[in-house]
């Protein structure tokens, strides 16, 4: 497998300092013992969401509600003390994602840790920063999350999913340093698409059941020389190769092998900042049962 040395030197973690705050924190800490540096930081961002510019009038409302979250931010900033950690706390206002993105760079952060919310009208904030972000970032959701509480992680099993891509050799070397330090069982998971299986397949409708069947065998067969020469090693134990819709196979994957964490990389139809990623990232990241980080 690939070799990589994972240094993370700063970790913003981005809360909304509701019910979900300590368990974003949570795992910010979780992945400062992790990160391999033991100086590294975890500095912490507060967004006061607003599409325009506020009119004057609101500027002593905003000025009153940003003194409450300083307070709150200090409490949390207190709670990561004991653990050895100086975290810094920044409030910001402005367009949600753009105020990240600006402050992500400011700060010079290394990871982006941040909590997953679903709206009914627009993408949730994970989604469209996804499109625009030039670091990595842990996406903190799902069922393996709900109990999570500071010092209180425990990531046993790690998932990669990988489609062989240039992208896809970052996301397992992340995914295999993450595993060393943490002595975490990994699989790495490749699915072969049944749509495009059955585009093809499609060129030849009297093609008998037998036959069909031996084209899905012959497919599985090569993804599974792909991933021997992918990884340098052929390791039956440490990788899977299913057919299936992508999102849906790598959540039954990591269902199956009981996943604390996937990891994958931000590969889609384009590689070009702003523009709409593919639907498998974006789908796994609403409907994953684990946390997930998206590797650049």
């Amino acid at each position: 497998m690939m070799d990589t040395i994972l240094k993370i030197n700063k970790i913003l973690s981005a809360v909304d300092l509701g019910p979900d705050t300590e368990t974003v924190v949570a795992y910010a800490l979780w992945l400062y013992k992790a990160g391999g540096v033991e100086k590294a930081e975890i500095d912490m961002l507060y967004v006061i969401d607003y599409a325009l510019t506020p009119p004057a009038y609101m500027i002593p409302y905003i000025e009153k509600e940003k003194k409450t979250d300083e307070e709150e931010l200090e409490k949390w900033a207190a709670k990561l003390k004991p653990y050895g950690i100086a975290s810094k706390h920044i409030i910001a206002v402005g367009r949600l994602v753009e105020t990240f993105n600006v402050s992500m760079k400011e700060l010079n952060a290394d990871i982006l840790v941040l909590g997953h919310k679903s709206h009914m009208i627009r993408p949730s904030s994970s989604e469209r920063l996804i499109k625009s972000l030039d670091i990595p970032m842990l996406v903190v959701r799902g069922k393996k999350s709900e109990n999570a509480s500071l010092g209180n992680v425990n990531i046993k099993r790690i998932l990669c999913a990988v489609d062989f891509s240039e992208p896809s050799k970052k996301a397992v070397g992340f995914a295999k340093a993450l595993s060393e330090k943490n002595s975490s069982e990994l699989t790495v998971a490749h699915v072969v698409s049944s749509i495009k299986m059955e585009k093809g397949l499609q060129k030849w409708k009297d093609m008998t059941n037998a036959d069909r069947n031996g084209y899905k065998d012959a497919l599985i067969k090569e993804a599974e020389e792909q991933m021997c020469s992918f990884l340098n090693v052929c390791d039956r134990a440490g990788s899977v190769v299913k057919i299936g819709d992508p999102y849906i196979a790598i959540n039954e994957i990591a269902s199956e092998r009981d996943a604390d964490l996937i990891v994958m990389g931000a590969r889609g139809l384009s590689y070009t900042k702003g523009v709409m990623l593919g639907s498998v990232s974006e789908s796994i990241i609403k409907t994953s049962p684990c946390p997930v980080v998206i590797t650049r």
